[in-house]
């Protein structure tokens, strides 16, 4: 190729419809984040204190600190007393973004700053991947690049999912499992490699940490080929095989998340503690108005695609196709179902649909309505681009320009009306919501009847109309979703406060003792690196919670308490010896006194003495709850110990806890008698003891913490390591369906290059 020719395809490139979208999607997302990212303090803002800075941010720094120390993150002894990390599915710990971001970010750490830019990107990648997917499903290049518009900016990714991370990641994967759908059906050098793709987004948005959000997409994605293979006369045997990949390369890929959560999961209290009434929340009937109406200001707009997305949804259903029907099918079942136990429609799919009585806060599936009305405000305006000299066209137009003018008329109307009831001029009502709505939804649905008029006369090319209402699109959903309570300016953000005597609660080295941190912490302990017996996130081991139920002398002892932060006013136990460090407030507010046991309990202790409780943790735990027994001479076991115990504590013991890590503890001991070594950590599947090392089974101890028999020796080693047995057979599952789905996306890339489907 000469030179002229090579500039003359580069010149053509660059002003292909692709790279130009594309651009404009990049742009467009460095409008939205640009307060993020500027270097100018006085400019800058950064994400409210909640959910995203006190919840999420501290275990994604967690997982790059042990990762840039050359280890996996299985155990996280700051949280809950101790739980398994990468079986926490909110933790995103598999999440190929995650680890991006954590090798970009450096040994230094993860700064709040870089995970912010993490969750920002994902707007972006929201964009691209949905201007993939209209950009097969459509007949004009720029409508796809509206349709990335609508749902990249739409009021839900740019509400809640912001500061919910896991949210956001689950989300932004629908459009591609959707394009391998569609791919398999109608590109015949696809159809295994289409549901492949589709199973590996479904298995990546499992790794983002959000399983409602993932259950919502599988549901719908199964749904979409149903729809298409119906509309291409797919034989029921080739759904079936394509729903079955689908469903084998999703759950393959995510196997190593999938496989431990599910033990997790069925090992704590929280299917138990939530009933009908506790997950049937969801949209009351007045937040409906939420499609036609944003909020400006703090709250946020899960409904709102914009008024000209809206406006163009509707007009697609003016002029009803069966994939229209299919579209608003799913919008208005979303809507249904979103209003939770205030629709009959959420008790039917509670009952009978495979996975939604096992999550809360039915709005999530919001976002199914947001990506539906933004698929028929796609099919509209590709109709208006490319077929205006259809047989038809011209009646269809006018009723839809009838339409857009109603909702002038109505918009303004509304406006007038709340001007008139709040009984003052205009310039009184700068601060009233309601008026300031009805104004800019007014100036939006004046400026899209303009446009669809202007569009009507234009005979210039595609992209210019195109252009144009992407700038009005932009403008809307932009305004709205960077006006919510989302942002605090940095310079005015109020500094987390550290609880008191912080110095003294985080371990200067491992973790050797634990904090009653309910007062002072309030559930944030991985925040500051310090080791709570108390937690945040959704799931607490039932164990953990049940010995809650003791008195609290004694919870603190077989967890090894060294500092409590109690009320004010509470009545101490007398059976413990405390000291006053410090008066302190809660992150809440609440004021509290911080106590330090001054004979607190050693992590690693050996007993000589035991009573079993005839295999009943419940029995174990009334025998812990009797003040007589001295807990730190007598251990409580479910069963029998496979070694006798002398009854008393002999001379000359001596106990060493040497190296101890998150999933490793080393603990060297003198023993004149045989004895059981109770260790303060709870005693979940994967954690393996060796003693002088020879396997030896752990034992149940104090209802839910290990226990090791030892018998009588000098300088025994004892070592506990959490190795979780499925987390490496999940992990070979989902290498094995990563490489299935890499090498049959590769054959479709392939056969589809070579055959021009694309």
């Amino acid at each position: 190729m000469n030179r002229a020719a090579f500039l003359d395809r580069a010149r053509r490139d660059l002003l292909s419809p692709t790279f130009v979208s594309v651009l404009v999607l990049v742009l467009l997302w460095a409008l939205f984040a640009w307060r993020l990212l500027t270097p100018n303090p006085a400019d800058r803002v950064v994400f409210a204190e909640g959910d995203f800075t006190l919840h999420y941010y501290p275990f994604a720094s967690y997982q790059a600190e042990r990762v840039w120390q050359g280890e996996l993150p299985l155990w996280n002894p700051y949280n809950h007393a101790g739980d398994p990390f990468a079986a926490n599915v909110q933790w995103g710990t598999w999440y190929p973004v995650r680890w991006l971001t954590i090798l970009l970010s450096g040994s230094g750490g993860l700064s709040i700053e870089a995970y912010q830019f993490e969750v920002a990107i994902h707007i972006l990648m929201a964009s691209l991947f949905t201007y993939a997917f209209l950009r097969v499903i459509m007949s004009s290049p720029w409508t796809a690049l509206a349709g990335a518009i609508l749902f990249a900016y739409g009021g839900y990714l740019t509400g809640y999912p912001i500061l919910q991370p896991s949210v956001m990641y689950a989300a932004v994967w629908l459009p591609l499992a959707l394009l391998g759908v569609y791919a398999s059906v109608h590109r015949p050098g696809w159809a295994p490699g289409g549901v492949a793709g589709a199973g590996l987004a479904i298995g990546v948005s499992f790794f983002g940490g959000h399983p409602q959000t993932t259950m919502y997409l599988t549901y719908l994605a199964l749904a979409y080929l149903a729809f298409e293979g119906w509309r291409a006369r797919v034989r029921w045997t080739g759904l079936l095989w394509r729903a079955a990949l689908m469903g084998v390369i999703g759950g393959g890929v995510a196997a190593v998340l999938l496989l431990p959560a599910a033990e997790f999961a069925g090992l704590t209290s929280r299917i138990e503690a939530y009933g009908y009434l506790d997950k049937s929340g969801g949209f009351m009937p007045i937040e409906l108005l939420g499609v036609v109406l944003p909020l400006l200001g703090d709250g946020w707009s899960p409904l709102y695609i914009g008024v000209a997305g809206l406006l163009l949804a509707v007009g697609a259903l003016l002029r009803p196709r069966r994939e229209h029907w299919f579209w608003l099918g799913v919008a208005v079942v979303a809507l249904w179902l979103g209003m939770g136990r205030n629709s009959i429609v959420y008790d039917a799919f509670y009952s009978a649909a495979p996975g939604f009585s096992t999550f809360r806060q039915q709005e999530r599936v919001a976002y199914l309505f947001s990506f539906a009305l933004t698929v028929l405000a796609a099919y509209q305006l590709d109709w208006l681009l490319c077929d205006r000299n259809a047989p038809g066209v011209g009646q269809a137009r006018n009723r839809f320009e009838r339409v857009a003018g109603i909702h002038l008329i109505a918009a303004a109307g509304a406006l007038a009306l709340a001007i008139v009831a709040a009984g003052a001029r205009p310039v009184d009502l700068t601060g009233s919501p309601l008026p300031n709505v009805l104004a800019f939804v007014t100036v939006v649905s004046l400026l899209f009847n303009g446009w669809l008029r202007w569009q009507r006369a234009d005979a210039g090319p595609a992209w210019r109309s195109a252009g144009l209402l992407s700038l009005l699109l932009a403008a809307d959903l932009l305004t709205v979703g960077t006006r919510n309570g989302n942002y605090v300016p940095a310079p005015l953000a109020a500094p987390i406060t550290p609880p008191e005597a912080a110095d003294r609660l985080t371990p200067d080295g491992p973790v050797l003792w634990r904090v009653d941190g309910a007062m002072a912490l309030e559930g944030y302990g991985t925040y500051w690196r310090i080791p709570d017996i108390y937690g945040t996130g959704p799931f607490t081991l039932a164990s953990i919670d049940a010995l809650r139920t003791i008195p609290v002398d004694r919870f603190w002892e077989v967890l090894a308490v060294r500092y409590a932060s109690v009320p004010q006013d509470v009545t101490l136990p007398e059976s413990v010896p405390l000291e006053l460090l410090a008066y302190g407030a809660s992150p809440s507010g609440q004021p509290y006194q911080l106590l330090e046991l001054t004979d607190p309990r050693p992590l690693a202790w050996p007993v000589y003495d035991y009573r079993e409780a005839s295999g009943s943790a419940e029995f174990a735990r009334q025998i812990m709850s009797d003040p007589a027994v001295d807990l730190r001479e007598m251990a409580v076991t479910l069963y029998p110990l496979p070694v006798d115990l002398p009854g008393e504590r002999p001379d000359g013991v001596s106990v060493t806890i040497e190296r101890p890590r998150p999933e490793h503890l080393r603990v060297v001991l003198d023993t004149p008698e045989n004895t059981l070594l109770t260790v303060a950590i709870v005693n979940y599947p994967g954690w393996q003891a060796t003693v002088d090392g020879e396997p030896v089974p752990i034992v149940d101890t104090y209802a839910g913490l290990i226990g090791v028999p030892v018998e009588a020796g000098e300088g025994v080693v004892v070592e506990l390591t959490f190795r979780p047995r499925l987390v490496l057979a999940g992990g070979v599952a989902s290498g094995v369906a990563l490489l299935a789905a890499l090498v049959m996306v590769g054959s479709g890339v392939v056969r589809g290059w070579r055959e021009r489907e694309w």
